[in-house]
């Protein structure tokens, strides 16, 4: 992790877009599926730093969704009611089975909504958090450096 902030010293560019990159890396790299491409098409359109968002990514890539199911399920229930411990029963159950019955409505709605919901909710806690962090690390960096 001291590594990956360090990075982000040498970036010149304000403090918001390394930070906003970044965190929209993270947001990306947390949410099954994006990724890379993602936050890299996401920092162009939004303007922020492509570097910062493509680090962001990497350091959360597609490991971390194994990690953060757990949260994201139990999030996803909490916004929208249900048992996380059946919905990941069942999200086990159906992903068994492969493609066949993943875009019934059942499969939609009970399980791969809350899902959803959650690794949103989850993904953007943690890239609210480093956008803080990484924004306010920038900005007592400069502040030292320039003095």
């Amino acid at each position: 992790m001291k590594t990956f902030f360090k990075q982000f010293f040498r970036i010149k560019d304000t403090p918001h877009k390394i930070a906003a990159g970044a965190a929209a890396g993270i947001f990306l790299g947390v949410l099954p599926g994006p990724g890379l491409t993602a936050s890299l098409l996401v920092a162009s359109i939004f303007r922020i730093n492509r570097l910062a968002a493509i680090a962001g990514a990497l350091e959360t890539n597609h490991w971390t969704t194994i990690f953060m199911f757990p949260l994201a399920a139990t999030a996803g229930c909490f916004m929208l009611g249900g048992n996380r411990i059946s919905l990941i029963d069942q999200f086990n159950q159906i992903y068994s089975l492969g493609f066949k019955l993943l875009f019934s409505k059942e499969i939609l709605l009970d399980i791969m909504l809350p899902l959803s919901a959650g690794f949103v909710v989850v993904s953007g806690a943690i890239a609210l958090f480093c956008y803080i962090l990484t924004f306010s690390l920038i900005k007592i960096h400069r502040k030292t450096v320039a003095v």
